[in-house]
């Protein structure tokens, strides 16, 4: 492989039917390039089915941080005709085909601008009297082989894959692999692919997680001690992460009957002092939103992490979307605070986390991590979460020493106080006997329908929001400029459209366009003031989301006044393209 060309990033893409381990291979190339020193982004698309239709797992590698997946294919891995049909038109120049010649019938002379690179998959697996599933296995080999890079990146992989199922299958799946690998080389197939990445001297330390684990680790971080959910696409690998991590760390994990029995146990666990939290996606959080009002009206603290897919009912369960901002910023009946982050890549999924128990626990109301399908369900490659300085607040939750001292019968769990927090007591403490409604109350508890207590009441819960911006959150935080002070363009967005974003900005920016990002990471309380001075200082704007109804610019209107004319909305359950994206920039320009 002489002569080869270098390139900034590499797409590789391998397609299959559901049941043939295609999201799994795609996690194994991701932490094989991992640990090769190089940054990745994976993506993986399927159907709503348990077996066939077309799964694809994209992974994208650069030797500079990658934050979406590419547009084009560099490397195509065809397990089935299926995959070429659909992916053919998406190659780039000079790019690889791998596939089973002796399975697929295909005529390679019908695309003479590509690298056919045809192996025997199915021969070999059957000559190694391995399962039929591990021509996968083959297929990882050989897309190493052709990259150009060591075997003992892909046998380290494999090795800490299938460690936990002893060394005589993790030395059947190396040979695997290694038959893949020696038979591109001994035919020197690969000899006609010149583009390369290059790698580095010595590789850094890096971890390949999903946003969906990033938010499990967070919470473990932040001392979760109880989670309750259902499963449901796209945050059933939350709960799954902290049912892994779970006899470690002394974390209850309740597989839940439904949604509703879920946010119910999630907010008795908290009612009871403990970290809790609970995960769904737009179908389970409408079942939760009862509850909710609950958890608002109790002062009760509790974590919600809410990805969001393509709906109304059903909708499309595999997809991604942004179409429930409006509905987590509003759930539920009457007006009580609540704090929406809006984490738009996988360590701002752990970093969020970690806050929301924080202030949620602190200012004793609900916090919402919103995601959804791309960023939830997306691997990336970053460095090992540290938050080595992470102090958990329980805020004012008393110990029972602090009950102790207090004088029988004169605490008030709902105390009327100058930041709208008052002192928070457990069953069982003594001296704390309290009423906890769902009806307005008093401040100690009981029932009181008065105009008078309602508008102090109301007043009181709202008052949190106040102090939330008073004490612990500051504008600079609740937004963030990528690019250019100054700027031509100024592109609004949030959440899981940041990573297109920044790679089309990158582009512009080379090219020498002048193109900035306002990334709004705060939906509630939301940065209004900040977000009036970025958009009233632009030149032009242009507004990202993958919904139909452009919601976040609906909300800075509303906040700011400010209407955004220029939009660049999908909904058709994918992922914006960064080539899209720069194409819209110049467009607007």
């Amino acid at each position: 492989m002489e002569n080869l060309a270098v390139y900034k990033h590499l797409s590789w893409l391998v397609g299959g039917e559901a049941g043939y381990g295609i999201t799994t291979m795609g996690q194994m190339f991701a932490r094989a390039c991992s640990r090769a020193g190089l940054n990745v982004f994976g993506y993986a698309e399927y159907p709503s089915l348990i077996r066939g239709g077309h799964n694809t797992a994209m992974i994208t590698v650069g030797s500079d941080k990658v934050h979406a997946h590419s547009n084009k294919i560099d490397i195509l891995l065809a397990l089935n005709e299926d995959t070429l049909n659909k992916h053919l038109g998406s190659m780039s120049e000079g790019g690889v085909v791998i596939y089973d010649d002796e399975s697929l019938n295909w005529d390679e002379t019908s695309n003479l601008g590509l690298t056919w690179v045809s192996i025997p998959l199915a021969r070999i697996t059957k000559e190694l009297e391995a399962q039929k599933i591990m021509r996968n296995t083959v297929a990882l080999g050989a897309s190493f082989a052709v990259m150009g890079m060591d075997f003992s990146f892909v046998s380290n992989v494999l090795e800490t894959t299938f460690a936990r199922k002893g060394q005589e299958v993790v030395d059947f799946n190396v040979k695997v692999a290694k038959a893949g690998y020696d038979h591109v080389n001994s035919n020197d197939l690969a000899a006609n692919f010149k583009k390369a990445i290059p790698l580095p001297e010595s590789a850094k330390k890096q971890i390949v997680v999903s946003g969906n684990d990033a938010i499990a680790l967070g919470a473990i971080k932040a001392g979760l001690k109880f989670m309750s959910a259902y499963p449901m696409t796209p945050a059933t690998s939350i709960m799954q992460t902290v049912a892994k991590h779970g006899v470690k760390y002394e974390i209850i994990m309740k597989h839940t009957e439904d949604e509703i029995a879920a946010m119910n146990m999630a907010i008795g666990a908290s009612h009871m002092g403990v970290r809790s939290m609970t995960a769904t996606a737009g179908g389970g959080f409408s079942l939760m939103v009862e509850a909710l009002g609950m958890a608002g009206i109790t002062e009760t603290p509790l974590v919600v992490a809410m990805g969001t897919r393509p709906g109304p009912s059903t909708g499309l369960p595999t997809w991604t979307d942004q179409g429930d901002l409006r509905f987590v910023m509003h759930a539920s009946q009457g007006e009580f605070p609540r704090i929406v982050f809006l984490p738009g890549d996988v360590q701002e999924s752990f970093d969020m986390t970690l806050r929301a128990f924080n202030l949620s626990d602190k200012y004793q109301m609900i916090s919402i991590v919103l995601t959804d399908k791309y960023l939830g369900e997306s691997v990336q490659s970053v460095e090992p979460f540290a938050a080595t300085d992470y102090v958990p607040d329980r805020g004012l939750l008393m110990s029972t020493s602090d009950a102790a001292a207090i004088e029988d019968g004169s605490y008030k769990r709902f105390e009327f106080t100058e930041n709208g927090v008052s002192r928070r007591a457990v069953p069982g403490m003594p001296n704390c006997i309290y009423v906890a409604s769902t009806d307005e109350h008093r401040e100690d508890g009981d029932l009181d329908e008065g105009s008078e207590n309602r508008i102090k009441m109301v007043d009181k819960r709202a008052q949190k929001i106040v102090s939330l911006l008073n004490e612990s959150l500051k504008p600079d935080e609740m937004i963030e400029i990528h690019g250019p002070a100054d700027a031509n363009l100024t592109i609004v967005s949030w959440g899981s459209t940041k990573g297109p974003i920044l790679e089309a900005l990158d582009a512009a920016n080379t090219e020498g366009l002048s193109v900035n990002f306002l990334q709004i990471k705060f939906a509630l309380p939301f940065p209004s003031d900040a977000v009036s001075e970025v958009l009233n200082a632009a030149k032009k704007t242009l507004l990202i989301e993958t919904n139909s109804e452009a919601q976040m610019g609906g909300v800075i209107r509303e906040k700011t006044g400010v209407k955004i004319e220029n939009t660049f909305l999908r909904y058709d359950g994918r992922p914006f393209h960064p080539a899209q994206i720069l194409d819209k920039i110049k467009e607007s320009l």
